[in-house]
């Protein structure tokens, strides 16, 4: 009997919250391609079956990955009364989380999981909209923008993040371009240097104060 044999898990004794965590566990030290359910299966000590029984599918997998980042963005966030500080701190939890975990991030910050810990995220955007003097629709409306912002933001960082680990490149898709003729793009030639010099983290700061700042204009036209 191998030594494999011998220490393959009980039947049944494999927990979803353990896949989840092995699936993140794969994800973050070799990326997206990791995530199978023959390469669960191994890092459980187990079979892909019993990763079967619990998730039917990838997609699947991928919801409860999905609840599981929500989880670790909003663990320990406290509500106040300052709108503006509450969107900046919830947007940021996000960011975070996609730099501690770009590949899962990047799969599935946009997912709609309809899970719990989505809800709670919804439940604190739609507060911080209400305190903000946003109510019904135009507070749905704003929650969407803001959602659409914040995460497609973090999960493009988080396929930049995962890209360059897999590429060896020191942060994310570095813009260098060498054209034949630089005359023909002289805008392009001109920021060359600082094309190659991206800080996503100051670009996302930038897209965040631009829609905070539009929301405040919008709530002060409507109120």
């Amino acid at each position: 009997m191998t030594e494999e044999i011998r220490t393959r898990r009980k039947r049944g004794s494999i927990t979803r919250a353990e896949i989840v965590d092995a699936a993140l566990r794969l994800m973050d030290g070799e990326g997206e391609s990791a995530l199978t359910f023959s390469r669960l299966g191994a890092e459980l000590k187990s079979s892909p079956t019993a990763v079967y029984r619990h998730f039917t599918s990838r997609d699947e997998l991928l919801e409860a990955l999905a609840d599981h980042l929500d989880g670790i963005s909003l663990a320990g966030y406290v509500p106040t009364d300052d709108w503006r500080a509450d969107l900046t701190d919830l947007a940021w939890r996000a960011w975070h989380t996609a730099e501690a975990h770009p590949a899962a991030a990047a799969l599935t910050l946009l997912t709609v999981a309809n899970s719990i810990n989505e809800l709670r995220a919804v439940e604190w955007i739609l507060r911080a909209m209400a305190v903000a003097g946003l109510r019904g629709r135009a507070a749905v409306v704003q929650y969407q923008v803001y959602a659409q912002t914040v995460l497609g933001a973090a999960s493009a960082y988080g396929a930049r993040l995962a890209s360059a680990r897999t590429r060896e490149v020191a942060d994310g898709w570095i813009q260098v371009y060498a054209p034949t003729d630089p005359s023909q793009y002289p805008h392009a030639e001109a920021a060359k240097a600082d094309l190659a010099m991206i800080n996503y983290r100051e670009v996302f700061a930038q897209q965040l104060e631009m829609y905070l700042s539009a929301l405040e204009l919008t709530v002060t036209r409507t109120g």
